[in-house]
């Protein structure tokens, strides 16, 4: 009998980890999150630029872009991506930018919730720049301006894809069905054995 649930609950914790796709630094499969639909990815891409960041992103497809962060509780989620930040000198790239002598997002998002690191930004037009730095903000990513350019400091970007989210592949349902018909017939065997 346990046996049965042990096999039923590990179709099931398979199912749910191949439809969500894990988490983790430098996931290889983009997460959605709930309160906007968005999807989001952490691309590990040592001393790249954010120019070469944001047009690698941009090749993705629709939607794709750098990403912005208009909200806490968005910033949160990143974070929650990236892991907690250890307090070294490590950036990501996100799609911040300084033009026309103001912050702005490349979606051209309005541009009023702000994070950024202690005596952040401090360059401006010499740093035109937004990266999510390690050395910020209680473990939390705040956000430093930056050149741009391409450092070995810099450990890749964080991409976010603004349009609707993709239905789940036929596949990844059968796996879910599967798990959850399982854990049903581990259920009903158990009602059964109770009953005698």
């Amino acid at each position: 009998m346990k046996k049965v649930i042990a096999k039923g609950l590990a179709l099931a914790v398979i199912g749910m980890g191949v439809m969500l796709g894990g988490t983790g630094v430098c996931s290889a499969t983009p997460m959605t999150w709930s309160s906007n639909g968005h999807q989001y990815e952490v691309v590990g891409s040592g001393s790249i630029s954010w120019d070469s960041a944001r047009l690698a992103t941009q090749s993705r497809g629709a939607g794709w872009d750098l990403a912005t962060i208009t909200s806490l509780d968005e910033q949160n989620f990143i974070t929650t991506l990236l892991g907690l930040a250890d307090g070294s000198l490590v950036e990501y790239y996100i799609g911040g930018m300084y033009e026309a002598g103001a912050w702005a997002w490349v979606t051209s998002e309005p541009f009023f919730f702000q994070y950024w690191g202690n005596g952040e930004p401090n360059g401006n037009a010499s740093e035109p720049r937004m990266a999510l730095d390690g050395r910020y903000n209680d473990n939390n990513w705040g956000w430093n301006d930056y050149t741009g350019a391409a450092a070995y400091f810099v450990a890749g970007y964080v991409a976010e894809n603004n349009a609707a989210a993709p239905v789940p592949e036929p596949a990844t349902m059968l796996l879910m069905g599967t798990g959850l018909a399982g854990l049903a017939g581990v259920a009903r065997r158990r009602s059964s054995a109770k009953k005698m």
